[in-house]
Order: C-alpha cells, then sequence, then structure tokens
C-alpha cells in the first residue's frame, strides 16, 4: 500500500500521457543509470546533489521522484521540491519495481539530443507537413 507522499506504478502508468500526468523527476545515480541507461516515460533525468539549482523548474506543478529503490534518495528530493516549489511524491518501490511489473520503458537511444537549455524537438510524424490556411 501507498503511503501518503508515494504513488504506486500502476497508479503512476495509468496518469502518463494525461493532462493529469505530474512531472517525472528521475533522479538516480550514475551508476544505476548506467546499469539501465532507460526511462519511465516522460521522465527527465535530474541531478539530486544540485537539486538546489533546478527545484524551481517544477513551480506550480506536481511532481513524482524516481530513484532506484524509492528509498532514500527520492524522498530526500521530493521533501525539498515540496519544501521550495512543488507537491512531490516517489514512486513505489523505485524504478527498479517499474521494471519488475513490466511497465513500459524509454531507452536512451530513441530520445532526441536536447539543447543547453534541456529542450528537444518532437517530430511527431515521419515526414512532417505545414499546414497552410489560405
Amino acid at each position: 500500500m501507498s503511503s501518503v507522499n508515494s504513488i504506486a506504478p500502476e497508479k503512476l502508468a495509468r496518469l502518463i500521457g494525461t493532462p493529469k500526468c505530474p512531472a517525472l523527476v528521475d533522479v538516480r545515480s550514475d551508476e544505476d543509470f548506467s546499469a539501465d541507461p532507460r526511462f519511465v516515460p516522460g521522465s527527465v533525468r535530474r541531478f539530486p546533489d544540485n537539486a538546489g539549482e533546478w527545484v524551481a523548474e517544477f513551480r506550480g506543478r506536481s511532481a513524482v521522484v524516481i530513484c532506484q529503490k524509492g528509498l532514500r534518495l527520492s524522498h530526500g528530493v521530493a521533501a525539498l521540491l515540496r519544501e521550495a516549489v512543488a507537491a512531490a511524491e516517489v514512486l513505489e518501490g523505485g524504478f527498479a519495481v517499474w521494471v519488475r511489473s513490466g511497465l513500459s520503458l524509454v531507452p536512451t537511444s530513441k530520445l532526441p539530443s536536447r539543447d543547453r537549455q534541456g529542450r528537444t524537438l518532437w517530430v511527431t510524424r515521419e515526414r512532417p507537413k505545414m499546414d497552410r490556411i489560405a
């Protein structure tokens, strides 16, 4: 059963891709990320060591923080987010439980590169066309 500040993987999976989906923040260590360089769909990777520099990005949004096991690291970052700017929860059981549950994952090789501000360019079809209004 989920604690007050956590969300079950199955519940989060149902929210992904909907307007009610929270921001997903992956704070796994470099070692854990190197062991499995995939993401929960829609998540962004941030480093917990400099969380004070990026928490403002989530001002006014709800967030779910994801670490490897859903223990200390994600709880600490979620507490910092709640204190600073946003409603935040942790993924119950972390990335490890998400993987064991067989839920969707996105390999880093399938993601477009990011610019200096962390933005990407997404194209929704193979051959996009411009629609014109006469």
